[in-house]
């Protein structure tokens, strides 16, 4: 019996521990300490037991730091049973992971209440994505569907003063938005410049490049107005009629032009059409000449203002440059034509005068060759003006085109900064009512603030669209460069490869001729 009474005292000794626990359990509202001990002991394990899966179950704050002092202590009493604490650390050892997945979980928390934010700004982000899509649709509809147009038969309608010309434009296409899949109308050229300025005024200022209609010529007029003789006319008038041919089907491959109500009115309307302002003054291309160098002007100096794209800058003054390089060549291809066109007329003289000497020469054989060679030479005549006709429609023309459509790239360069000088403009403004409206509160002024605001308002408004026409301007308007660069590289090598054909072809006829007169003076030569 006196051996018992000191494990009375170890066992007296954990109580208090229990009791201390149990103080710290009294919290969540467990037994008193004035309960029998057995019963502590039972309700001290299923406390704690309770209190590991509260642990489990607790915040943060509870877990963190605590835990790996609190729980040793617990498995010290537990000794009789260390399996189950054993079985069950390890989930309390974990514990700090999952108490770094609540901090965690606030944090994805917090992201999710960002991501609302982030949302509207991938749907805004997607939204010119799919405007993006649509226009590139748009442009393939080009490869879908043809539309060709032919414009022939001149006719010059009245006398005098009044006189005109028209000419038949017939349209073939597959364009569902067509009546009929073949169209026949007769145009007047003012009828072309009412249809270039309608066009102008409501693409360029969007970024688009709309291609120039023919310049009017006074002098070529007026000889067709008072000259009896066709012939006179008959070059001016094709080459015209080339040029109004061009113009349409230019017209005809631009992606956004094509589907056009005034475009597609010209095309189907069999009746007259309105009229455009100023018409009977100038074409385009001489409006274009008349407003360059004060486009140029305000180009530069708004240039230099703010905008810090230069990439424009960049491309314009490489199409400054290819324009100045264009306009020689297409100097040079004129004295080209001008030097074959003196030929063929020299060649015919010769002809005129071979055909004279073989009808007075006596020697049969001579007279023989010189006939030959009077027809040869008429031929030769022949060959010099058809590729004289090829140098101009083909080679000449088409440089002369593109010289006029840089004209209207430099147009468009020029809207854009108009633009660009309007969202400055409204900017601006904004902020002197804004100023405005600042004074009026500090001063104490406040009659006139409800206008103020309103004012702001509006003001604010005309900013945002001032700056979405701008940004869509500018960028409508690289797209329109790009394509202008792939139209001009294709038209240029197939030109290019048009006139070589014709060159060779020229020259092989040429050989071919001289050939054939090699048998006659040889037998000149055999004879004598």
């Amino acid at each position: 019996m006196a051996d018992e009474p000191p494990p009375l005292d170890v066992e007296a000794s954990p109580p208090p521990d229990d009791n201390d626990e149990l103080s710290e359990d009294n919290i969540f509202g467990k037994p008193s300490l004035d309960e029998p001990e057995p019963a502590k002991k039972e309700e001290t394990k299923k406390e704690d037991l309770f209190g590991e899966e509260e642990e489990t179950e607790a915040p943060p704050a509870s877990t963190e730091r605590p835990h790996t002092d609190s729980e040793p202590p617990t498995l010290e009493p537990d000794d009789p049973e260390p399996p189950p604490p054993v079985v069950e650390v390890p989930p309390a050892a974990e514990k700090p992971v999952t108490t770094s997945a609540p901090s965690g979980g606030d944090l994805f928390d917090e992201e999710g209440e960002e991501e609302p934010k982030q949302k509207p700004v991938t749907q805004e982000a997607e939204a010119p994505a799919s405007k993006e899509e649509e226009e590139e649709e748009e442009e393939e509809d080009v490869d879908q569907y043809e539309l060709t147009i032919t414009v022939a038969e001149p006719e010059k309608v009245g006398d005098g003063m009044g006189a005109y010309m028209t000419y038949l434009v017939t349209t073939k296409t597959t364009l569902p938005s067509f009546k009929e899949p073949e169209v026949f109308v007769r145009r007047r050229f003012s009828d072309f410049l009412g249809l270039y300025y309608r066009l102008s005024e409501k693409f360029m200022c969007m970024g688009y490049i709309v291609p120039p209609a023919p310049e009017k010529s006074v002098t070529g007029m007026t000889k067709i107005k008072f000259s009896k003789n066709e012939e006179n006319s008959a070059l001016f008038i094709q080459r015209r009629r080339a040029n109004l041919e061009r113009f349409l089907n230019r017209l005809a491959i631009h992606p956004v032009i094509r589907k056009d109500e005034d475009f597609k009115m010209f095309l189907e309307n069999p009746g007259e059409l309105p009229k455009a302002k100023d018409t009977s003054a100038m074409s385009g291309a001489g409006l274009m000449r008349l407003v360059k160098n004060v486009g140029d002007t305000f180009s530069k100096i708004a240039g230099k203002k703010g905008d810090v794209d230069s990439w424009f800058d960049d491309r314009q003054s490489e199409y400054e440059t290819l324009d100045t390089h264009l306009k020689k060549l297409h100097s040079c291809i004129e004295s080209m034509i001008s030097a074959r066109k003196e030929l063929c007329g020299c060649t015919a003289g010769l002809v005129k005068n071979l055909a004279m000497l073989a009808n007075v020469e006596e020697n049969n054989s001579v007279s023989r060759a010189l006939t030959r060679l009077s027809e040869v030479e008429e031929k030769v005549e022949s060959l010099h003006s058809e590729q004289s006709n090829v140098d101009l429609y083909v080679f000449g023309e088409t440089i002369r085109d593109y010289v006029a459509l840089l004209g209207s790239l430099r147009e468009t360069f020029n809207q854009r900064v108009k633009n660009y000088g309007v969202w400055t403009n409204a900017q601006k403004t904004l902020q002197s009512k804004r100023d405005s409206e600042a004074k009026m509160q500090t001063t104490g002024k406040t009659d006139k603030l409800p206008i103020v605001q309103a004012e702001i308002k509006d003001w604010e408004q005309k900013e945002k669209d001032a700056e979405k026409a701008f940004n869509k301007c500018s960028k409508v308007l690289k797209r329109e460069v790009e394509r202008f660069e792939t139209v001009r590289t294709k038209e240029f090598k197939a030109k290019f490869l048009e006139h070589l054909e014709a060159l060779m072809h020229m020259q092989e006829e040429l050989i071919r001729l001289w050939e054939g007169y090699l048998p006659d003076v040889q037998a000149i030569e055999a004879e004598s």
